[in-house]
């Protein structure tokens, strides 16, 4: 080595000394021909291992990089390059380190590549540092989608019907005031109501009811496919919000199907379930709707779809809207109509036509509105019932009734019996036998309650407290009497349970048997039943002599209906009452000796 590259060394030594970079060269042929001190103290690679070694074979780590290869190709094509960073294995412990390099070709006087010169760095405390921080990355990235599963998951749980899998109300409001938000949309809504659920539940059981209810949800969400999307809203109702999309015909269509549908019956355990569905179908536009305005309105689809006749769907219409709103005002005014004993009975006499003499009277409550007069209970009852406060209304006809019995006595007239109606949920209730009790004081007329079909031949009913309140009610004193038999509903079996004393045929079949020599037959099979039975037949309705004539010819002799007298006040009863003792009875009496109407 001269004196003058000598020299350059020593030079090149002592800079790299206090320098936290190293410094390098190579010749042509890329081999170590300098390798400072610090190099040597960094990589514990000993410098006179490393002299004369091409940096490529000396603890190299991952040679099949495609980095170090394109580095290779800078090195073979003598470019310059910065900030190449590459991996070795230290021998000492088997340690990785990390190095940064860069390098300077060096050409001589008549540009000849003679080699590399270059500045080396330790970024292993940087490379761990990043790693770490990679590492810590990918932890909270992991923790977040953990997180975000988990948030997931709760509001699937927080939006989901656990018994039906279907969305549940919270979702159902979310997601419709989101639809009547996007700008001039039209938005359908169906509110479907499975009809005889109760009946389900009471007489299958609970198990049996949520089979229905899981079968329902399944049947409805393959009917209403990608048109829209089903909720559970509580207990067996349905909303279905439909796509923007859709027209009326195509809502119609799937309310159609879903009623299809829903009358295939349900298997559960070995037992069928047939329920029937009513829907109600309501439309609004966004930005001239409230979510609630739809959902009353598809309400009133609904209550008018129920009122038909169930296993309807019926479209809202101005129509029904001016009518549910006149029926919840309506409503409001009941509570305090009751306080005020606005509630009154009106009479209709029963006569046995054998006699002429008056039998009886039923009594129809009668509602005096202070302004809209005379109201008929078909109008008021519903409400009433949906309230909850039909059994005081039936409390205030009992008292009513009996108070009038009582007052007709005092002026010397007569009233053999008098028949009030009960609601299911008074009869239902433990205190009405201690209440009949204490109200009926004058035995000397009978006291009847009248049962509706509707009521004693519906299963549901079928219950402990049904049948007590009966006993108790027969161990006063009072008659049970059957309304509207034949209409639809009865049974032979469900007639043998109760055993009324008096059974009231209906008034369709007593008006149409003058000209139906069917239904006539069907009168007269209830009429022979009757006598085998041993309980009293009346029939009711009849609107002329000829239907009176026609039924009496069968062997009933009890009439209720307009041909003898319409529904009497009190004060219109008295006069009745008063005018039969002028009218001398027979042992037959003809249709001239009967009752005039008043």
């Amino acid at each position: 080595m001269t004196a003058s590259k000598d020299h350059k060394f020593r030079n090149l030594e002592d800079f790299a000394g206090i320098a936290s970079d190293w410094f390098w060269e190579t010749d042509s042929e890329h081999r170590f021909t300098y390798f400072s001190s610090r190099m040597e103290e960094v990589t514990q690679i000993p410098a006179n291992s490393a002299i004369g070694s091409r940096r490529d074979k000396i603890a190299l780590e991952n040679a099949d990089d495609p980095k170090w290869r394109a580095h290779l190709d800078d090195l073979n094509a003598h470019r310059p390059f910065r900030n190449f960073e590459y991996s070795v294995r230290r021998a000492t412990d088997g340690s990785t380190m990390w190095l940064r390099i860069a390098g300077q070709p060096l050409f001589d006087e008549v540009g000849t590549f003679i080699g590399y010169r270059g500045t080396g760095h330790d970024i292993t405390a940087e490379k761990n540092a990043m790693q770490h921080q990679l590492e810590s990355i990918a932890a909270l990235a992991e923790r977040n989608e953990e997180l975000d599963e988990a948030r997931q998951a709760l509001e699937r749980s927080a939006y989901q019907d656990t018994l039906t899998g279907v969305l549940n109300r919270g979702a159902f409001e979310r997601d419709l005031a989101a639809a009547l938000c996007v700008p001039t949309t039209r938005t359908g809504l169906l509110h479907i109501d499975l009809d005889r659920f109760k009946w389900v539940n009471d007489t299958l059981g609970h198990p049996a009811g949520d089979a229905v209810l899981i079968a329902a949800a399944q049947r409805i969400s393959h009917v209403v496919g990608d048109l829209g999307t089903v909720y559970r809203v509580g207990g067996d109702e349905f909303m279905v919000v439909l796509t923007t999309e859709i027209t009326t015909d195509q809502a119609i269509l799937v309310g159609d199907g879903i009623i299809e549908a829903m009358e295939i019956p349900i298997e559960h355990e070995e037992r069928r379930a047939t329920v029937g569905t009513s829907i109600g179908i309501a439309f609004g536009t966004s930005g001239h709707m409230a979510p609630a305005t739809l959902v009353a309105n598809a309400d009133v689809a609904l209550y008018e779809a129920k009122r038909s006749g169930r296993n309807k769907l019926c479209q809202v219409t101005p129509e029904m809207q001016a009518r549910m709103q006149a029926h919840r005002r309506l409503a409001l005014d009941i509570p305090l109509a009751i306080d005020r004993h606005e509630f009154v009975p009106f009479f209709q006499p029963q006569v046995h036509v054998g006699t002429g003499a008056v039998v009886g009277a039923e009594a129809l409550v009668r509602w005096f509105h202070p302004n809209l007069g005379i109201l008929q209970p078909s109008i008021f009852l519903g409400a009433a019932t949906e309230l909850g406060v039909a059994g005081s209304i039936d409390r205030l006809m009992l008292k009513q009734a009996l108070d009038t019995a009582n007052r007709l006595r005092l002026q010397g007239l007569v009233l053999p019996s008098v028949s009030v109606n009960i609601s299911a949920a008074r009869l239902m209730d433990p205190s009405l036998p201690d209440d009949v009790e204490r109200l009926w004081v004058d035995r000397s007329c009978q006291l009847c309650i009248e049962l509706l079909e509707t009521i004693y031949f519906d299963e549901s009913r079928e219950t402990p407290q049904f049948a007590e309140t009966l006993n108790r009610l027969r161990e006063i004193g009072v008659r049970i009497e059957t309304d509207d038999f034949g209409s639809g509903r009865a049974s032979i079996t469900g007639l043998l349970k109760v055993r009324p004393d008096r059974l009231k045929i209906d008034r369709t079949l007593i008006q149409s048997a003058v000209t139906d020599p069917i239904r006539r037959s069907v009168v007269a099979a209830i009429l022979d039943m009757t006598r085998g039975l041993g309980i009293e037949a009346m029939a009711e309705g009849v609107e002329t002599m000829a239907d009176i004539e026609t039924i009496r010819a069968l062997g009933c002799d009890i009439f209720q209906g307009y041909a003898l007298s319409e529904p009497l006040s009190e004060a219109g009863l008295t006069e009745y009452l008063r005018s039969q003792h002028r009218v001398p009875k027979t042992q037959s009496a003809g249709p001239e000796d009967l009752p005039k109407r008043a």
